[in-house]
């Protein structure tokens, strides 16, 4: 299984770059995620590169049996 995570971008300065996934705690920008399995929402710490620390953030969480890409868009299923 594949541990995903998604939040919002708060980041997003080009008005495209709306999620961020992480993908087994590999962190993507992504514009768009299709979910084509059940999700349930999480919190969760997680290192925040900027502030050196770890902070609590809320995501959609799921155990997928792949991630797949089309350009910036992830399907995870």
């Amino acid at each position: 299984m594949i541990d995903v995570k998604a939040r919002w971008n708060t980041q997003c300065k080009d008005n495209h770059s709306f999620w961020r996934i992480l993908i087994n705690g590999e962190e993507r920008i992504c514009s768009n995620i299709i979910f084509l399995i059940p999700v349930h929402t999480t919190r969760d710490m997680v290192w925040d590169s900027i502030r050196q620390i770890e902070v609590d953030k809320h995501h959609i969480s799921c155990n997928a049996n792949e991630v797949l890409w089309r350009g910036d868009v992830a399907i995870v299923r």
